[in-house]
């Protein structure tokens, strides 16, 4: 993309206070997301060797891998939802007129940050039982609800990133 592109899209504008701290939070979400999977490999990998040579395996490293899979899905929801790549029903954008998109597509982002915040309060919910229970995995002794702590986290992202979105778009129809 040349500078006169770039200055077109807006890609070049000053971006604001908010923008550069999500940009930096995106940016450790994407470094975590990469820990996340080279330790997961990593971790598989061992238990493959572990398992053929020596018959053994490493206590937990099974349980261990699930829940490294949910830190990775919700650290990647989060950010497909900053980037507007989340899963939607798209039908609408299809076929309703220009005039009325933007309109709809608040009114989708609205209806999907509703939805996340009831799914961070149950996730909240489910957590905090989790951490009464005191149950560990056996990887470490890790307690399980610091593996399934991601899940609130990613809902209470996702929603503040719909929210900026919502935001943005009403914008957008204000000023025309």
């Amino acid at each position: 993309m040349n500078n006169l592109e770039a200055l077109q899209t807006g890609e070049n504008r000053d971006k604001s206070p908010a923008e550069k701290i999500f940009d930096k939070i995106a940016a450790f979400e994407k470094g975590l997301v990469a820990v996340c999977l080279a330790f997961m490999v990593i971790l598989v990998l061992a238990q493959i060797a572990l398992r053929n040579l020596f018959n053994s395996g490493i206590p937990g490293g099974d349980s261990m891998v699930k829940h490294m899979v949910l830190w990775v899905g919700f650290l990647g929801a989060g950010l497909a939802t900053r980037d507007g790549n989340h899963v939607r029903i798209d039908v609408a954008s299809k076929i309703l007129p220009r005039m009325i998109k933007p309109f709809a597509q608040i009114m989708a982002d609205v209806f999907s940050l509703g939805i996340c915040i009831l799914l961070f309060i149950a996730a909240y919910q489910f957590v905090v039982g989790e951490y009464h229970t005191g149950a560990a995995l056996p990887f470490m002794e890790i307690p399980v609800w610091l593996m399934e702590v991601i899940i609130p986290i990613g809902f209470l992202t996702i929603t503040v990133r719909f929210t900026f979105q919502a935001g943005a778009n009403l914008k957008k129809i204000w000023k025309g």
